[in-house]
This record gives C-alpha cells, structure tokens and sequence, in this order.
C-alpha cells in the first residue's frame, strides 16, 4: 500500500470514506477492505447503520412525485440569474 492510499485500519480513514463507500466510489478492493473493517469494528459499523438509515430515511421521503411551484422556480431562475461570480484579480 503506498503511502496516498487510505489506511483502511484506521477508524478515522473508514469513517471518512463512507460516503464514497455508500455512493459506490470506491475501488472494489477499498469497498473491500471497508467491509471488512465494519465487520470487525463494531463503533464503525453502528455510524455504517445511522448513514445507511438516514439515506433510506431521506429517500423515503422524498420519493414523492411533489414538484416545485411555478412562483418557486421563477424565484429560483431569478436568483439564479442576478448571482454574480467576482474572482480575485492576479
């Protein structure tokens, strides 16, 4: 393992990669390596099962079919349209 992959060991590392793991942005040796450090570390797994929860939570409710008011989405392209970008000049 070189030095610029995570160290899936490490508590800190696997709890920092489980969004990626969750989304499936992992290589499969890392998705890997994460299972198995969730299947021998019990704290890790427990913040594993409340992501997990929350995401099926948040899908759960927002799986309706609610569309946003046209007043809604003229007020979001207006907002949209006066934002201004101002970068640093060099």
């Amino acid at each position: 393992m070189t030095t610029s992959e995570p160290d899936f060991e490490d508590c800190s590392d696997v709890l920092e990669h489980l969004y990626a793991f969750h989304d499936h942005e992992l290589t499969e040796a890392e998705a890997d390596h994460i299972r198995e450090h969730l299947m021998a570390c019990e704290p890790c797994l427990d913040s594993f099962q409340v992501e997990e929860a929350l995401r099926a939570l948040v899908r759960k409710c927002c799986n309706t079919e609610a569309v946003a008011s046209a007043k809604l989405r003229l007020r979001v392209q207006a907002t949209i349209t006066r934002t201004v970008v101002v970068t640093e000049a060099e």
